[in-house]
């Protein structure tokens, strides 16, 4: 079956909390337009019937919400989106949702939402209270660990299907048990797991913020971890992490379906609130807008010039690449965090990491179906 998926900014980049390491906030500061607002009615309009006129049915339509804070937008619009989503389909295509929100505004009608439509939420909370409240906090400069907490309790309640998206920081990178044993104890079954991005404009030579990580770090982190991770998995107490699944089916020769994981771009189509359509999440920026909903069809943008320029756009690879021994479970990495794995020279974090655990990987793939 045809699959076509979309990611929304329906709040743009607007949001309720102040993470001190928000990559998105970071990105719309390069815009000349940082805020394109709540999305209204009829771009909402544009962007679902330009959805159906581009499909070929049957299709498997996914449509996943991020922002900023998505939620922003109100129940209202998730509301109104869904139900004429229902109308314009018909059930001639399977409809696919998913969001990712710090549930800040998590409610009982947004629940009963999620699950009457089956969305996936994706809840970010960094961990126990000692990582979570040292970085996500709310416009009050308050932690938000407990307002998380409260959201999980009313997905659980209510039966919504949710995963755990953590950040990776120095204050996590320094405890990796720690923060397994509070998944195990929390019993979450779906996690992933991201490295702070450091700002578009970091140089090497810029001073660290406190919540950066730099490249020892990060493998250590990762090879402490994933051994958490295989001794649960030897013992039947399997976790799902997105990075270490991902690796696994690639060596059963599956394609993996994490973004950049395999160094090359695809098209993306991320929807600002303005209905502008850009190729990447990370690249939400003015060089690399292919269009608008109201104006161009998504045809036309994915195979436009603007796209191109974006598949052509490379940043440097660390030198190592040339000759390592996992390059093809790699390729370099995903072009935004390329810099980062070349921060240190002659020393890549990713290749420290697979250079230890690999032989792990191998006897996981040998055992799973």
């Amino acid at each position: 079956m045809n699959q076509f998926s979309m990611l929304i900014k329906p709040a743009s980049s607007l949001c309720n909390m102040r993470c001190k390491y928000c990559f998105y906030s970071d990105v719309s500061e390069h815009r000349e337009v940082k805020s394109n607002g709540i999305m209204n009615q009829e771009t909402t309009d544009f962007l679902i019937d330009r959805t159906f006129e581009y499909v070929k049915k049957p299709c498997i339509i996914t449509f996943a919400f991020q922002g900023g804070e998505p939620t922003v937008a109100g129940y209202d619009y998730f509301e109104y989106f869904t139900r004429r989503v229902e109308e314009v389909n018909k059930g001639q295509n399977k409809i696919q949702y998913s969001i990712q929100t710090n549930g800040q505004l998590m409610d009982e009608k947004f629940c009963k939402l999620f699950r009457k439509y089956n969305f996936l939420v994706g809840l970010s909370q960094d961990g126990p209270k000692e990582f979570h409240d040292v970085n996500r906090l709310g416009a009050d400069k308050k932690g938000t660990f407990e307002h998380t907490n409260r959201a999980i309790k009313l997905m659980d309640q209510f039966h919504v299907e949710y995963n755990i998206l953590s950040v990776i920081t120095k204050q996590m990178a320094k405890k990796p048990q720690t923060l397994f044993r509070y998944y195990e104890r929390r019993k979450f079954q779906y996690v992933q797991l991201i490295p702070c991005l450091k700002s578009l404009d970091f140089s090497p030579n810029d001073p660290l913020n406190k919540y950066d990580l730099t490249p020892h770090e990060y493998a250590w982190f990762l090879i402490d971890f994933f051994q958490q991770w295989y001794v649960a998995f030897k013992n039947n107490q399997y976790i799902s992490i997105r990075q270490f699944d991902n690796l696994v089916y690639m060596l059963k020769g599956r394609p993996a379906e994490q973004c950049g994981i395999l160094g090359h771009c695809s098209v993306q189509c991320v929807i600002e609130a303005d209905g502008s359509v850009y190729p990447c999440d990370f690249y939400v920026l003015d060089d690399f807008k292919l269009g608008n909903l109201k104006e161009n069809s998504f045809e036309t943008m994915i195979q436009s010039s603007a796209a191109q320029k974006f598949l052509k756009f490379e940043t440097p690879k660390n030198p190592l690449c040339k000759t390592c021994q996992v390059y093809p479970m790699c390729g370099g990495g995903c072009k935004r965090y390329r810099s980062f794995y070349a921060e240190e020279d002659n020393y890549c974090p990713y290749q420290d990491f697979l250079y230890q655990v690999y032989p792990k990987l191998e006897e996981i793939a040998r055992f799973v179906n």
